[in-house]
């Protein structure tokens, strides 16, 4: 039996090639060995790459409200937005601040992983408001998304721990 090609989006990292941290160097290797599977990868940029695609897989560009608190969320909601309106077979967003927007694709109908990193509402570079954030997007990850990841097994024990 052979297994049809995936339509799959990445969302919730400034982008590849990865040329900042965790998030982007995971979305790279992750989205680039897929495309090399034959899956239809798309992958939702805040910084710009001179081609439209990178090693087999789609980038799309949005804008974003460059800011140290509102890039990600104001990046991954529009990113949302359009995501919408092109439909893949499953989404995968990065970063927990995200979590609240994995309810939208999930409720039409596109199953949606959170892949979700440490605890950031403990980090001291954020406010009081960038940690409240954080912690109700912890809680808001075990239902909005279809299914929260990490590859960190002390995070996995803290969400089974803390959420169930």
């Amino acid at each position: 039996m052979t297994r049809q090609a995936a339509r799959i989006a990445i969302l919730g990292t400034r982008g590849i090639p990865a040329r900042y941290g965790g998030f982007e160097t995971f979305a790279e290797e992750l989205s680039t060995r897929l495309a090399e599977r034959g899956h239809a990868v798309t992958v939702y940029c805040r910084e710009r790459y001179p081609e439209p695609q990178y090693r087999g897989v789609s980038l799309v560009y949005l804008p974003t409200w460059r800011h140290k608190y509102f890039d990600t969320i104001v990046h991954t909601f529009l990113s949302t937005l359009y995501l919408m309106a092109h439909r893949p077979d499953v989404a995968l967003y990065c970063n927990g601040a995200n979590a609240i927007f994995t309810a939208l694709p999930r409720l039409a109908g596109v199953p949606t992983a959170l892949n979700v990193d440490g605890l950031e509402r403990k980090r001291k570079k954020w406010n009081a408001l960038a940690k409240a954030w954080y912690a109700s997007s912890e809680w808001l990850a075990t239902f909005c998304a279809s299914v929260v990841v990490t590859d960190a097994r002390s995070i996995a024990r803290y969400y089974l721990e803390r959420y169930g």
